[in-house]
């Protein structure tokens, strides 16, 4: 027997009982009848609550009873759309084929016979379809690591192919498509299946994979990367999965075991792989190529290749060491060893004509201009350039007197740069502060993506121009990599000689933050990452709204502020505000109205007056929508959405700036800042970028925002108002009528009278800042020509608080940098004084254990053990028999003639306790070594040097 509904049997009671009351009425005489229940004209109503995408549900309804037609409305949209779904005029709805955002919608119901009743209304949420999978290729392969194809249908995005239970990482090709890595070690068959995620999150049926045994699997885990000096060794582990013979043959560019020009490899008794550079750099090309094949299966091999790099040179000695002024010139004999072909004289860090005579002689021209010492070093070129340690001639004749003593030449270097040299103390000594400033400006910036890029590609297995998915994966899906970035930092604020750029450039890093700790996105695009840095570098003698444009369409800030596919929004939601408020507390104008010298303005009640509201944010995250990755002549949904469909060598939708797309920006009017843009008929995305920019740049409180952080990072936590006010007066007209002009606010940052009195800095408590650890190494590796072991300057992780140097450059946990420009330590006399030191922000008992713990591995590095970064510290072992003199050049070098007596005496003591003894000449080395080292290592560790003044 057919159940009927409880609802159908309550209907036609109601309905039975509507007709008895009317008959009755009729009969007393009563003309009209009342109706007590409006809303039953309008009921809508589903079984469910739930939809998936395209599929349809019919709303029940009255019409049929009732005779009045219902109107019904999605979201309040008449009829609904393609993003909302549709419904019919029966109250058929059909879902979207993509999930709304939200993912729930209200479908409303209005009779048109009696509009004024209560409409009905029923909510679904649109859920994600059920991924139907129809096939896996390969459909079986052997044990091992394979690349297999999903095939079905009605895959979204974030659909995961689940193997054996665990999902792996996957990549959408289509609604038809997935790709995935499978980690296959053992034999056996294995389910396979695709999930699709929520909202809605489904499984599609289970197909068994079948895994073959004997498959051989070779990997090679380089744990010191692949770059390798002349005559070096280079330790490859290698490990074999898949067989019991472990067995491998060597080839070196397809020559077995290589040869005495292209380099040697040879197992070793562990497994692993030696390769012996040549004793000269291989050509044409300093990349050599490692076959490795297996002996079980001779199908099976891997490729890796090395780059050979040039020696470091070592400088011995020179004759004359006692040269005249010239003209005429002097020729100097210098001897030493691995100097190649090439090689250049450096002389007060300048290049002189060299002459070539043998790995262990140079021939130079040298034609001193005056009298005094002359700092002597070997250049060894590309690949992998090195320079040896200092050795000091000197000129005859009466020294001129110098522009800038050697202290004030030392302590404006680390204001400017990543650490003073001898070379560079005794050329500024003599040209002065605004002729050094003048030729740093004029040194083309120095690059790090190439670098990153082709680290990159000889460290990966190649690509094919056209192979999209291989170079996505090389370039843009590339986490492992991203240490590469790191190693570039390293090169170029160690060895780079545009230091002034190099230094801006990383203080800019720490007011225009992106991190790829922060951001897993960042981490994965190491090219990307590269050309931020060398956006900021490229910016940083420019103008200050050319920075702030280029930020704020670069895609990687896009991806850390969430500006990179930022929409336009609908009635449900609001375009994303995140870079809109960072771009004002952050990068331009901070949260309180300020003075031209800093000084908060205050309202009548003596508070500070906050410099946006809400509502600006609101306006200008209106502003910031549309703008997403640039493929060339491609500004379709499928260039919104994807990162990974234009990318090769040497291009990318990483290196570019975002492009706009006209259907996801906002059109609606925008307030903000005082400013309005009306409402438009069309989207101009570049025309309220520009409003909007234009806006903050030209906002007064710009100038002394963007100066005080600068004078903190480079010169001084606590600027007196004077130094921020003659900084934004430059800032706001540079003589010429020009704002923004970032040359003339450096010149005007580290030339400042206060900035440049040392003598009234020095005993000014207030004057000064905390170096950063990061800061503290990098002087001492430019102080004593710290070199790379490999050339690839790998230090690894630095960021460890116990065993480094608790930082990295952008890497920092947060947009808020490590650490915050207002930061006051709490119960200490600095918070008395009403003072800030935001370096002591990351400042804490392990990570003062963790530098001491890394200087000292540092410091003890050699060129066969230890870190790869190391010095030789060969100019300082010659003066560390007399400890004096070896003191007062550590103290020059790393404090700027600023050591306080008692610990320059301590150190003396400790120095001097060190004997040295006699006739065994390694035994004197190694006394001398030590002597200078435990020196060095105690001036680090001091207090003392932990403060710039």
């Amino acid at each position: 027997m057919r159940v009927r509904s409880e609802y159908s049997h309550a209907l036609k009671v109601a309905l039975a009982m509507a007709s008895l009351a009317c008959a009755m009425s009729l009969v007393n005489g009563c003309s009209s009848i009342k109706i007590t229940n409006p809303g039953f004209f309008t009921t809508i109503s589903t079984d469910g609550s739930t939809i998936r995408v395209s599929q349809q549900v019919q709303l029940k309804n009255n019409m049929s009873l009732t005779g009045s037609p219902l109107t019904f409305s999605v979201n309040g949209v008449q009829g609904g759309n393609a993003e909302l779904g549709t419904i019919d005029s029966n109250g058929l709805y059909t879902a979207p084929a993509i999930v709304p955002t939200p993912n729930s919608v209200t479908i409303t119901s209005v009779s048109e016979d009696h509009p004024t009743y209560p409409p009905g209304t029923v909510a679904l949420a649109v859920l994600n379809p059920i991924p139907v999978l129809n096939a896996v290729t390969p459909s079986g392969f052997s044990e091992g690591t394979t690349t297999v194809t999903a095939g079905g249908s009605q895959f979204v995005f974030g659909a995961q192919i689940m193997w054996n239970g665990i999902a792996v990482p996957t990549t959408l090709i289509s609604g038809t498509q997935l790709m995935a890595v499978i980690p296959a070690p053992d034999p056996g068959t294995f389910p396979l299946l695709v999930t699709n995620p929520n909202p809605g999150s489904a499984n599609s049926a289970t197909i068994p994979v079948k895994v073959g045994p004997g498959q051989v699997v070779l990997t090679l885990e380089p744990s010191s990367g692949t770059d390798v000096r002349v005559s070096n060794t280079l330790n490859l582990p290698l490990m074999v999965a898949g067989t019991d013979n472990p067995g491998v043959t060597l080839k070196v560019n397809g020559i077995s075991g290589g040869n005495a020009q292209i380099g040697t490899a040879a197992l070793q008794s562990d497994g692993s792989i030696n390769y012996t550079a040549p004793p000269v750099v291989p050509t044409p090309s300093n990349i050599v190529q490692l076959t490795i094949t297996s002996v079980d299966n001779p199908k099976v091999s891997i490729n890796q290749n090395i780059s050979v790099l040039n020696p470091i040179p070592i400088l011995n000695s020179a004759t004359p060491t006692a040269l005249n002024v010239g003209p005429p010139s002097t020729t100097v004999v210098l001897t030493g060893q691995l100097f190649i072909n090439g090689a250049q004289v450096l002389v007060n860090g300048s290049p002189v004509t060299t002459t070539f005579n043998s790995g262990t002689q140079l021939t130079a021209s040298v034609s001193p201009t005056e009298s005094g010492n002359l700092d002597l070093q070997v250049l060894n070129p590309n690949p992998g350039p090195a320079l040896s340690t200092d050795l000091v001639a000197s000129v005859n004749g009466t020294p001129p007197t110098p522009m800038v003593s050697a202290e004030d030449a030392s302590r404006f270097l680390e204001q400017a740069t990543f650490g003073a040299t001898d070379a560079s103390i005794h050329h500024l000594s003599l040209i002065g502060y605004q002729a050094w400033l003048n030729e740093q400006f004029a040194i083309a910036p120095t690059p790090h993506e190439p670098a990153v890029e082709q680290a990159v590609i000889v460290n990966n297995p190649p690509c094919s121009a056209s192979n999209v998915t291989c170079n996505a994966t090389l370039f843009d899906q590339n986490a492992s990599d991203e240490g590469f970035v790191q190693d570039g930092f390293w090169q170029q604020a160690i060895a780079g000689n545009d230091q002034l750029r190099q230094r801006v450039e990383y203080a800019l890093t720490q007011q225009f933050v992106i991190s790829s700790e922060a951001n897993f996105s960042i981490q994965s695009m190491p090219r990307g990452e590269a050309n931020y840095y060398d956006v900021l570098g490229a910016d940083a003698f420019g103008n200050f709204r050319t920075l702030l444009q280029d930020v704020t369409l670069n895609p990687i800030m896009g991806q850390m502020l969430s500006m990179l596919g930022n929409d336009k929004g609908n009635a449900n939601t609001d375009p994303d505000e995140n870079y809109a408020r960072e771009i004002m507390q952050l990068f331009t104008i901070g949260l309180y109205q300020l003075n031209d010298d800093g000084s908060q303005k205050l309202d009548s009640n003596g508070q500070p007056i906050p410099t946006y509201s809400n509502n600006d944010v609101m306006g200008l995250a209106a502003v910031f929508t549309g703008w997403s990755w640039n493929i060339p002549g491609n500004d379709t949904d499928t260039a919104w959405s994807n990162c990974c469909i234009y990318v090769g060598p040497g291009y990318g939708e990483e290196l570019l700036p975002m492009q706009s797309f006209p259907s996801h920006h906002s059109t609606a009017q925008k307030q903000f800042l005082g400013v309005t843009i009306p409402a438009s008929a069309s989207p101009n995305a570049a025309g309220d970028l520009k409003i909007a920019l234009d806006t903050l740049f030209n906002h007064p409180n710009l100038p002394p925002f963007f100066c005080k952080q600068m004078i903190q990072h480079l010169v001084t936590s606590n600027p007196s108002p004077t130094t921020i006010g003659n900084c934004s007066a430059v800032f706001e007209n540079d003589g010429t009528g020009t704002r923004g002009n970032l040359k003339a606010v450096i010149s005007e940052i580290l030339l400042d009278p206060e900035t440049r009195d040392s003598a009234a800095d020095f005993t000014n408590p207030q004057y000064g800042k905390v170096r950063e650890a990061l800061i503290r190494y990098t002087e001492w590796a430019r102080a004593f020509t710290a070199q790379s072991r490999t050339g690839s300057y790998d230090n690894g992780s630095t960021e460890d608080p116990i065993w480094g140097l608790g930082e990295m450059s952008l890497r920092s946990p947060t947009v808020f940098n490590w650490f915050a420009p207002g930061y006051v330590p709490p119960g200490t006399s600095i918070a008395a004084a009403s003072l800030v030191a935001p370096e002591m922000q990351m400042t804490n008992v392990s990570t003062v254990v963790g530098y001491i713990n890394y200087m000292q591995g540092a410091i003890g590095g050699t060129a066969s053990a230890g870190p790869d970064i190391f010095s030789s510290y060969e100019t300082e072992m010659k003066l560390a028999a007399t400890p004096g003199p070896l003191l007062d050049r550590i103290n020059l070098l790393l404090m700027a003639g600023e050591m306080d007596s008692t610990t320059y005496s301590q150190i003396l003591d400790a120095i001097n306790a060190i004997e040295i003894p006699s006739g065994d000449q390694t035994a004197i080395n190694a006394a001398l070594a030590n002597r200078a080292q435990t020196a060095i290592y105690l001036t680090m560790a001091s207090p003392s040097f932990s403060a710039q003044f």
